[in-house]
């Protein structure tokens, strides 16, 4: 999924095992969220384009708490149920496939080298690098992502991520147009993720083999552990 659920992922991934002596409260914030990559529910709505006209809209609830083979849920086709049809076609298509084995959170942020782009008496804001070990499937250099910390608590306050310029994926057969994330926590922010009660959005536009679709998520809730096994 061309790692589009890591960019929702991150209002729960900011976690680490090591960051910069000028990083430490994004250090202590961070072993607060360890393990929450799996605890966020959301909803995704899908925009798909057929030159300049709207071919069709989905929405889509991803929810963890039930069990890889159900964390998909189809909602709506064009403001309509979908018929048993089109949800057993898009739930192969979407639950099917047992997941690799994923690296840990952390190693995908590249802590040793945040650093701080503003600070005031209440709040620092860091510039937290993409690790370039990883193996992303766009030019990182392209992406930035700012976190905002709140010194009371510490809590995280807010998740930004934009791109510099459109660039290629995927062999060059889709292309990312835009990236606007902007997550915050409903003030004031709670040093405990149990606690926390993000709202704002994350959308993607992109384009595949030339036409258009747009990716926005929303209506982010934390939900319990999957079921064992599940």
């Amino acid at each position: 999924m061309m790692r589009r659920l890591a960019l929702i992922y991150l209002v729960a991934f900011v976690a680490g095992v090591a960051a910069a002596p000028d990083a430490v409260l994004l250090r202590q914030v961070a072993d607060n969220w360890l393990g929450e990559a799996d605890r966020w529910a959301f909803t995704q709505r899908v925009r798909e384009y057929d030159g300049d006209k709207l071919k069709e809209e989905r929405i889509e609830r991803y929810d963890p708490s039930r069990g890889y083979e159900a964390r998909w849920q189809l909602v709506s086709i064009d403001g309509r149920p979908p018929t048993p049809a089109e949800r057993e076609a898009w739930w192969h298509r979407k639950n099917r496939k047992q997941r690799k084995k994923r690296a840990e959170v952390a190693d995908n942020f590249d802590f040793e080298h945040a650093k701080v782009v503003n600070e005031t008496s209440q709040r620092i804001v860091y510039e937290l690098p993409l690790r370039s070990s990883v193996q992303w499937l766009f030019p990182i250099n392209k992406v930035e992502l700012l976190v905002t910390i709140n010194k009371t608590g510490p809590a995280l306050e807010q998740v930004q991520a934009r791109i510099s310029e459109p660039f290629r994926v995927v062999l060059g057969l889709a292309r990312i147009l835009d990236i606007d994330l902007n997550v915050q926590m409903e003030p004031p922010p709670s040093p405990h993720p149990a606690e926390a009660k993000p709202n704002g959005t994350a959308e993607v536009v992109v384009t595949k083999f030339g036409d258009r679709v747009e990716y926005s998520w929303g209506d982010f809730q934390r939900v319990d552990p999957p079921p064992q096994g599940g």
